[in-house]
């Protein structure tokens, strides 16, 4: 058992670790929430970013937003899981609009430094933010 003893921990908690870290990636990755009907899902997808840019007529069947992961996601890695779920909705199109920051919390730190007659206090915070994305899935009407 002492000749093993490094590799035992690994092998024992081997199922926690990788659970662990395919928690991680995954919250990583942009999430999107979808609220509309569901349609046969559809291979192409058309982007606008304007809906005077829509030239046929169309009716909205889902709003969606599409939100940045814990360490962060671009807004280009969002938009393509917005049209990733549009495809798997059956839309035709997506009307993308409204780019935000939400504020989901704030981290604050103290320093003090204690000299012989002086006390000197440093704080400092920031704000946990998360990229988001709003679009409407549209159909388009023959």
């Amino acid at each position: 058992m002492e000749k093993y003893g490094k590799f035992t921990f690994l092998k024992q908690y081997k199922n926690t670790l990788l659970i662990a870290g395919l928690i991680l990636v995954v919250s990583c990755a942009p999430t999107v929430n979808y609220i509309g009907k569901n349609y046969n899902p559809t291979e192409n997808i058309d982007v606008f970013l304007d809906t005077n840019d829509v030239k046929k007529n169309y009716e909205v069947i889902g709003r969606v937003d599409g939100i940045s992961g814990i360490l962060g996601s671009s807004y280009q890695d969002i938009q393509d899981k917005i049209v990733q779920k549009a495809k798997e909705k059956g839309a035709d199109a997506v009307i993308l609009y409204n780019m935000e920051q939400r504020i989901i919390g704030s981290t604050s730190s103290s320093n003090t430094e204690h000299r012989q007659w002086m006390k000197n206090t440093t704080t400092s915070s920031s704000n946990v933010t998360e990229d988001v994305l709003h679009a409407d899935f549209i159909k388009y009407i023959p």
